[in-house]
């Protein structure tokens, strides 16, 4: 089992879209994946055309003493989908108490949910910025994969996200970490100079493939699809297939 953190500082940056079409491209190259919502939004199920009704999800089926993985359902695309569930105020505080109490038991409920797919890949969306959720994902992953925008926001994050990864990998030595450049727009000049800034400054940490803007991700979103499904041919898909190869290449 591998576990890909998709993290970012800031909200915004088409993070849970990215888990999401990422999930299903590397479902392509026949390697099981397990997606995990961990975001109180809980809205990842909706790239996956499940059942918006169900309330249940793993932070669920932790504050009722069941195997967090209990409410993993598998989607019509083959990819298996744990959501977060649908909370109070008041439970989403105590779930995350928990978390900090033992932010050990979120990779423990991962390993038992994969325990029959040594090969797994699991894909953790998290909340932006700092939180209970983050620590818990870092605690149990190999590789942080961090989303960008080609834009001076994104660009003033960066120092945070470093600090991040250092504090991790000085725990955790064997994290990896690698950037992604979302929503990339050849035709502004602005987001072709930040994109070039972010080049220069983030080096062989920055994947060489990055999401282009494309109408179809929307789209695809909006009838409960992967871009892929949607349209296999059009230019985020390429992409997206081509960042399903980089990220299993680094989930061997």
């Amino acid at each position: 089992m591998s576990v890909v953190v998709v993290a970012s500082m800031k909200g915004g940056v088409g993070k849970t879209t990215t888990t999401a079409n990422l999930a299903f491209a590397l479902s392509r190259l026949g390697r099981p994946v397990l997606v995990v919502d961990l975001d109180p939004q809980n809205s990842l199920f909706l790239h996956f055309g499940l059942d918006g009704s169900n309330r249940d999800g793993l932070a669920v089926a932790a504050l009722d003493g069941r195997p967090w993985h209990a409410p993993a359902l598998v989607s019509d695309s083959g990819v298996l989908c744990l959501p977060y569930g649908l909370l109070r105020g008041e439970q989403v505080a105590r779930f995350e108490r928990l978390l900090n109490e033992n932010p050990r038991a979120l990779g423990e409920a991962l390993r038992d949910a994969c325990a029959a797919e040594p090969e797994a890949i699991v894909l953790i969306d998290t909340p932006p910025g700092p939180s209970p959720y983050l620590k818990a994902a870092f605690e149990c992953a190999d590789l942080a994969l961090l989303v960008l925008l080609a834009d001076g926001g994104s660009y003033a994050t960066i120092p945070a996200m470093e600090a991040w990864v250092a504090e991790w990998q000085s725990q955790r030595p064997g994290l990896r970490a690698a950037y992604v450049l979302n929503q990339t727009d050849a035709s502004s000049p602005l987001a072709r100079d930040v994109g070039e800034v972010l080049r220069q400054r983030l080096a062989h940490r920055l994947l060489p493939v990055g999401i282009h803007r494309d109408e179809a991700i929307g789209e695809a979103l909006a009838v409960q699809q992967s871009v892929i499904e949607y349209d296999p041919h059009c230019r985020a898909s390429l992409d997206f297939r081509q960042l399903a190869a980089a990220v299993a290449r680094e989930c061997p």
